[in-house]
């Protein structure tokens, strides 16, 4: 009973979270583009930063593609530009409105889905790439499993998970920025994703030919693997 009520506990407090979140970026939807934008000056530019992790979905020209956490599907109409049919999946009814006004303004096609990454509403072997970019580390270690295997379920075999997100930083200079927004605007989650061993994590799921390499001191990660 002790271990039940301690999983109901761990269950209501992620939902809450979630709840906030949403609530969260329901509000910043409009605003969201303009934040990441500023965020990516000091590391190259957002425009050099997505196509870096797009290179690594590619070639994407025929594909079904997924990107979860969407936010306003940048990196799913950037898929399109490359000739995939894309789908964004994000839990924020605000992030999708936002990019179905992008997607609209640029020509191109996007599907948009309001679900969460963790209960997919999508057939198994489904899609060739699922994607993700600076959105896992907003989610409850404890869901990290669940959206791991989901993303594992809708890929076709030989697909491949390209993740981008936060890693620790190194060097006494890069960790005190690190640490510095972390405390203001991420939180917690974000300080216990860069102690997660994702490789362990990503092998136990199920997937193979584990790929990565490290950018600006290590803050960030970017990864690839693929399905067995």
């Amino acid at each position: 009973m002790e271990g039940q009520a301690l999983f109901n506990k761990t269950v209501l407090m992620s939902q809450k979270t979630q709840v906030q979140h949403s609530i969260l970026y329901e509000w910043f939807a409009p605003l969201y583009d303009l934040g990441v934008w500023l965020c990516a000056l000091p590391f190259g530019g957002e425009g050099a930063i997505r196509e870096r992790v797009i290179d690594r979905a590619s070639p994407l020209k025929g594909l079904n593609t997924l990107e979860i956490f969407a936010g306003t599907g940048t990196l799913s109409l950037l898929a399109a530009e490359r000739g995939a049919s894309a789908t964004a999946v994000d839990i924020t009814g605000g992030m999708l409105r936002a990019a179905g006004f992008k997607a609209e303004k640029s020509g191109l096609k996007l599907a948009l889905v309001r679900a969460d990454a963790s209960d997919l509403p999508f057939v198994d072997n489904g899609f060739d790439r699922v994607m993700v970019s600076m959105g896992l580390h907003e989610t409850e270690q404890s869901r990290l499993p669940l959206i791991l295997k989901e993303s594992y379920r809708v890929l076709k075999s030989g697909g491949r998970l390209v993740i981008f997100d936060f890693f620790g930083a190194e060097g006494r200079g890069a960790r005190a920025v690190q640490s510095l927004f972390f405390t203001f605007l991420e939180g917690d989650t974000a300080k216990q994703w860069v102690r997660t061993d994702l490789q362990t994590l990503l092998s136990r799921t199920g997937f193979r030919d584990f790929k990565r390499e490290f950018l600006h001191s290590r803050a960030f990660q970017l990864l690839t693997v693929e399905k067995r």
